[in-house]
């Protein structure tokens, strides 16, 4: 099991007995979740309980691209003193290392479709865990060796906003990561926008926090990858970049 896939499984199992109430034994037949297609997916009731996104999510989201910004101004100013060959400090070479060594989007992919698989795995989504669960699968649909089972209603909603995210973010690398306030805000606000588009036509509450949990656990784990590769805080400080620049210059 991958790395990524492993963190995400154990997310899953922890946040169970947790705050998230993610509880895989709740994947029974009538599981709307594990259903192929579902009709209707039902209600938990006329009101609901969870924000489009959640405090964590939102939070996780802001930390995740101001973190960003603050990499690609500090490589920025890094890569122009390369360029004028002006001596760098070692903060400054280890900024131009951590670039090549990573990216910001790169890691949130990996850790966002760690998680779908975590639980696609913990949640027998897809017929993933065939023969390890308590149940098998003779109800559905059978099982073909080529095409596998028809994937479940709580992976197809889940995939489909992680992979949109992240076709969002490898759109931002190509370009360049967040250099001004104003570009962070809107990828922060892009973000948002696919998280929005996606849960408002999820009515399950369950999906909802897994969907919530999903960005939360990605933005998290890539901001804590990145800091490990990154100068420490305590070497960090604010830059306006154009006027650092200039002064290098």
């Amino acid at each position: 099991m991958k790395k990524s896939t492993l963190l995400a499984f154990t997310a899953a199992v922890l946040f169970g007995s947790g705050v998230f109430h993610v509880n895989a034994a709740s994947a029974t037949f009538d599981d709307p979740l594990l259903l192929p297609n579902p009709a209707k997916v039902p209600t938990t009731g006329s009101v609901v309980l969870v924000p489009v996104a959640s405090p964590q999510a939102v939070q996780g989201i802001h930390e995740f691209v101001k973190a960003w910004e603050n990499a690609e101004k500090h490589i920025a100013l890094a890569e122009s003193k390369k360029n004028n060959h002006q001596a760098l400090t070692k903060e400054e070479a280890k900024w131009l290392h951590s670039k090549d060594k990573h990216n910001y989007a790169d890691y949130f992919r990996k850790h966002s479709l760690g998680y779908v698989h975590g639980q696609e795995t913990a949640l027998n989504w897809n017929g993933e865990n065939r023969n390890k669960n308590e149940y098998s699968y003779y109800t559905f649909p059978k099982y073909d060796k080529d095409q596998g089972y028809t994937n479940s209603y709580g992976y197809n909603v889940l995939r489909s906003m992680v992979d949109r995210m992240n076709e969002l973010l490898q759109k931002q690398k190509a370009v360049g990561g967040p250099l001004t306030d104003e570009e962070a805000q809107a990828l922060e606000d892009a973000m948002l926008d696919i998280m929005a588009q996606d849960q408002e036509h999820v009515s399950n509450e369950e999906l909802r926090y897994y969907m919530n949990e999903a960005v939360w656990f990605a933005t998290k784990q890539t901001v804590k990858n990145m800091s490990a590769e990154e100068p420490s805080v305590g070497d960090m400080h604010e830059i306006n970049l154009r006027e650092a620049i200039q002064t290098d210059n």
